[in-house]
């Protein structure tokens, strides 16, 4: 009997951040030149990965810019979050906050062709301009509730969520991966959406079970180029 295919695991990871004061010192042609050497390197990975860039820089004060990627090589993933800090304007850079989850993969019937990068559902994650991140720690008494219970809660939520049609929201699962449970990535296209959504999960019952959630960071969709030349 032949064994189901098991479903790939999805690696995101989420690298915030922050521009050294040094670079905004450089004279015009040099910042010029690092930002093209920067750009090159990290474009020369997106063949091969999920990449979004968000700007944080004005919203908070300890980060600038957020880079997500995924993909379904793990270690793939670190060598080129590795690579972020070595060429051009990346030496500038340093890490201010770094998570890492996983998400469930796509149905292993579901051919590669119809799939972003051979591994990606489409239309699944850096649909919208704003996105809410925020990683999550669960209290002991969530873990102490049956199945059951558990579900119901988490159903009620979805229900919220499921309310507001422009929001996409993904968790990623942190266990035995980085310090928190999970993490949320709530995506809107309004940002009066993502407001009202997030104020209503506030509410829920299964909140109370949450004993840290932060921090919180809001990110604005933005080109790379555009981030870099805006901090800069």
């Amino acid at each position: 009997m032949e064994r189901p295919k098991k479903t790939a695991s999805i690696y995101s990871s989420f690298m915030f951040l922050k521009l050294q004061p040094e670079f905004r010192r450089l004279i015009s042609n040099e910042k010029i030149a690092a930002k093209q050497e920067f750009e090159n390197m990290i474009g020369s990975a997106q063949e091969k990965l999920f990449l979004r860039t968000y700007m944080v820089s004005g919203l908070r004060s300890d980060a600038d810019i957020l880079f997500w990627r995924m993909s379904d090589d793990l270690a793939y993933l670190q060598e080129t979050g590795a690579r972020t800090f070595s060429a051009g304007a990346g030496r500038y850079f340093t890490p201010a906050y770094c998570y890492l989850g996983v998400h469930e993969g796509p149905d292993p019937a579901v051919p590669k062709k119809d799939l972003e990068f051979g591994f990606l559902p489409k239309e699944t994650f850096g649909r919208h301009r704003y996105m809410l991140f925020h990683p999550v720690v669960k209290a002991h008494t969530w873990y102490e509730l049956s199945d059951d219970e558990r579900a119901k809660l988490q159903a009620a939520r979805s229900q919220v969520v499921s309310r507001y049609k422009d929001i996409q929201e993904n968790v990623f699962m942190s266990y035995g991966l980085d310090e928190p449970d999970m993490i949320v990535v709530r995506e809107a296209k309004s940002l009066e959406d993502l407001t009202d959504a997030t104020y209503e999960l506030r509410q829920q019952r299964i909140k109370s079970f949450t004993c840290a959630d932060k921090p919180v960071f809001l990110c604005l969709g933005r080109d790379l180029r555009e981030i870099i030349d805006a901090i800069s």
